[in-house]
This record gives C-alpha cells, sequence and structure tokens, in this order.
C-alpha cells in the first residue's frame, strides 16, 4: 500500500459552473464505441456509475450533435428524443451516487453521409482521421468548405443538443474545440484557408467557435457550457502556424464569457502519433518551420489567458504526478482517461496511493461486459 493523499489539494472541493466538487479528480471523455445505433444500453450506465463518486464529475465520452457531425458506428448521438431518453438513465445512475455530469459535444470525423460531401472549414483532407465502422476504419473523403449556411446550421444542431443534453439530466455540455475535430479545423491556420471572414486572421478563425458559443449560452447559459482545448495538438492535423497567437486569443475571449471550466489537453497526449515519435522530434520540427520558436511546449502560456476560468488538463497523468500542479494553483483539477478505464475506483486508489492496474488495449474498443464494466476495484499486486 502507498501513503495516503488525502489531506493534497487534489482532494479539496471545487466549484465550476453550478457544480460543487468535493474533489478534483475528474474523469475525461472516453470514446468506447459501446452504443449500438448511437443510443446508450443499460451496460452504459452501469460503467458510467461505476466510476462516480460522491462530488465527483464525469465527462461523458462525445456525442455526435447531428448525424452530419459524424455518426459513426458504436459512437452515441444527442439530438433524437430516443437520445435523451437513453442518456436519462445514465445521468440518474451517476446523479444516484452523488457525482455530476457533462455531455460532451463532438463534431468529430466529417465523413460522407447520403451521397453528400463532408464538411470542413476549407475544401481538404488533410489529415482528417479514417471513419469508424464496424468493418473497422475506412478513409474520409476530401471535405468540403462549409458555406455561410452550413455554419449556421451547425451552430443551430449544437443549440439543439446542448437543450437536449440538459433535457437528459447533463449538468452542462463541454464543446469539443480541440484534437483535430471541427472547430479545431477553424482555429487552425493551416487547415483553415478561408478567405472570407471566417478565415485569415486569429480573429477570423475563431469566429466560428465563438459565435456557437455564444449561441449555446444564451441557450443554457454560460454556467452550464465548457470547452475542450489542445493548444499543442497534432491530432489529425499539422501543428497552427502560432500556436501561442492562435490559442492565447481564443482562449481570452472564452475568458471573458464566464464559462464553467476550459479542459487543455497537455502536448503529449497526441495519442494517433505513432509510439516511437517523441517530443524531443516535434520540438525540433517547431524550431525548424514556421511556428515562433520555443524552448519549452507546455500550456503556460494559454492557462495565464484564463485568470478566472477554472482550468482542468488532461493528458499523462497517473496517481504519481497529478498533485503538483494543482497544488501550486496553475490548475483547478487533472482529468484522467484511460486509467478510469481499468479502475473503476481511481479517486480512491489515488488517495490511497495504491497500484493502478494497467487497462486491457485490445478491449477499449468493442461490444459488450468485456474490457468495460469487468476490472475490478482494489489494488492489484
Amino acid at each position: 500500500m502507498g501513503s495516503v493523499q488525502e489531506t493534497r489539494k487534489l482532494f479539496t472541493p471545487l466549484h465550476i459552473g453550478d457544480m460543487h466538487l468535493s474533489h478534483r479528480i475528474i474523469m475525461s471523455p472516453l470514446t468506447r464505441k459501446r452504443c449500438p445505433a448511437g443510443i446508450p444500453t443499460p451496460l452504459v450506465a452501469e460503467y458510467y456509475a461505476q466510476r462516480a463518486t460522491e462530488g465527483g464529475l464525469i465527462i461523458s465520452e462525445g456525442m455526435h450533435p447531428s448525424v452530419m457531425a459524424g455518426n459513426m458506428h458504436g459512437i452515441p448521438g444527442m439530438y433524437a428524443p430516443e437520445h435523451i431518453r437513453a442518456w436519462k438513465v445514465v445521468t440518474d445512475a451517476v446523479h444516484a451516487k452523488g457525482a455530476y455530469m457533462v455531455c460532451q459535444l463532438w463534431h468529430g470525423i466529417s465523413v460522407q453521409i447520403g451521397g453528400r460531401q463532408p464538411l470542413s472549414s476549407s475544401g481538404t483532407n488533410a489529415n482528417f482521421m479514417n471513419a469508424f465502422t464496424p468493418q473497422g476504419r475506412v478513409p474520409t473523403e476530401t471535405a468540403k468548405e462549409m458555406s455561410l449556411e452550413d455554419i449556421r446550421v451547425t451552430i443551430e444542431d449544437h443549440v439543439h443538443a446542448a437543450k437536449c443534453a440538459i433535457e437528459a439530466g447533463f449538468d452542462a455540455v463541454e464543446i469539443t474545440a480541440g484534437n483535430g475535430y471541427l472547430c479545431d479545423q477553424f482555429l487552425n491556420s493551416k487547415v483553415n484557408l478561408r478567405t472570407d471572414h471566417c478565415g485569415g486572421s486569429k480573429e477570423n478563425r475563431a469566429r466560428f467557435v465563438l459565435e456557437l458559443l455564444d449561441a449555446v449560452i444564451a441557450a443554457i447559459g454560460a454556467s452550464k457550457v465548457a470547452l475542450r482545448f489542445s493548444p499543442w495538438g497534432m491530432v489529425l492535423m499539422p501543428l497552427d502556424a502560432d500556436p501561442i497567437s492562435t490559442f492565447t486569443y481564443v482562449l481570452s475571449e472564452v475568458e471573458k464569457r464566464g464559462v464553467a471550466y476550459v479542459c487543455l489537453s497537455q502536448p503529449r497526449t497526441d495519442l494517433f502519433l505513432s509510439e516511437d515519435v517523441k517530443w524531443e522530434n516535434i520540438r525540433k520540427a517547431l524550431k525548424e518551420g514556421s511556428v515562433n520558436q520555443v524552448e519549452k511546449i507546455d500550456l503556460r502560456p494559454f492557462e495565464e489567458a484564463l485568470k478566472t476560468t477554472p482550468k482542468l488538463s488532461t493528458g499523462g497523468y497517473d496517481g504519481t504526478n497529478c498533485f503538483e500542479e494543482v497544488e501550486k494553483g496553475e490548475l483547478d483539477a487533472i482529468t484522467f482517461a484511460r486509467w478510469f478505464i481499468s479502475n473503476p475506483d481511481l479517486v480512491e486508489k489515488i488517495r490511497l496511493g495504491l497500484k493502478l492496474t494497467e487497462r486491457n488495449v485490445a478491449t477499449t474498443y468493442g461490444d459488450g461486459r468485456e474490457g468495460y464494466t469487468d476490472y475490478p476495484a482494489g489494488e492489484v499486486l
């Protein structure tokens, strides 16, 4: 048994939005592909309830706000009455454990649907991830540059989905604005090649994200809205030409809006990079490319743009390195992804300093209970 950590700041209360947390260990969004036809089953409710703690916070797996937002096999949606009813069972189970739950809205991979071309900020397939299907992944097609009407409809889809999420019992929604997905495609200077008022300058490239955010805030209130960014992200896309300028601008604008929180992904979390890619090589590429030269790739410039907004971070944390940044006040909470897969009692294990159970990568995605709800609680020796 390790040392008890319950006196650390990670185990003190935190108020974010309308939620009063009793500790600062948060479950990150985790795609598990166990929602057939996009609708969660009772097994999904069991999975989330296993990981819920009194005063804890769970952020759901990403949900598509419309069919055109992804419609991938096993990935849930949040736009139809069936979604609302099924997710209400899940949120009820989580609330019964005394926990809060946030719905992540994910305009994910644009795939060809019904003969329609997938959508993006520009007509490119620069790095879109392959789509999930029952047979595995299939390449996505070159995207169509979104028209102003496409942009308007997509914003309306997010507003509708946010209202559906609140009706389904979620305490807030988190808008995905990182990891190479649609909002990130507008922010990124190497993917957004538009020449209208939604492209070019950092202010124009941020317009779509901020207008979407404002519309969702108008619908459900700023205290029930959060965002996720990956400023140093190279998932699915090349790195922005000037991440510090781009993201400090958009985050300074988010700061004005009084949202519940912002979650920033650590640069070491780019899971779509091959295992042998080292961050030293990425630093070298940054210095040799058009990106402003930096001595250290970290989140500090972006954290400083958020003066009052609660700051969460995800990526590379375990039961030993999750304390310092919260203790120093640099972050307000830490979100864990893969460790929550194999440790339904992760909060207690970190509190007691227990050894964490490694996950079985082969069962991360798939069907059924194996690798989903069958991980035992307690220390594995």
